[in-house]
C-alpha cells in the first residue's frame, strides 16, 4: 500500500505525519484533536499544554467508550473515570 505523508497541525504546532491511510482522514482525525484540545484551554486557559492533552485524551476515550457501550452496566468504572476527569479538572 502507498505511504502518504501528510502535515498536520494540532494546538499551534505542526506534525509530519507518514501512514498509508487516507491524508483526508488523517487530517479529520487532527483536526478534531485539535478542537478537543482547544476546548479544554478554553475551560482551564492556565494549564500546561500537556495537561491539555492529557484532559483532551480522557474526554476522547470517555467518547470512544460511551459510543461503543464499553460501559453498559458498569457504573463502577464509569464513575470511576468521571470521578477522576473531575479530580484531574480540579487540580489543573
Amino acid at each position: 500500500m502507498e505511504r502518504n505523508r501528510v502535515v498536520v497541525t494540532i494546538f499551534g504546532k505542526d506534525y509530519s505525519l507518514v501512514s498509508d491511510v487516507d491524508p483526508e482522514y488523517i487530517k479529520k482525525a487532527a483536526d478534531y484533536l485539535d478542537s478537543k484540545m482547544k476546548e479544554v484551554s478554553g475551560n482551564y486557559p492556565s494549564i500546561t499544554e500537556t495537561r491539555v492533552a492529557v484532559l483532551a485524551a480522557l474526554n476522547i476515550a470517555d467518547e470512544l467508550f460511551h459510543s461503543r457501550g464499553d460501559f453498559q452496566g458498569s457504573t463502577t468504572l464509569e464513575q470511576q473515570i468521571s470521578d477522576l476527569t473531575r479530580k484531574l479538572s480540579e487540580a489543573l
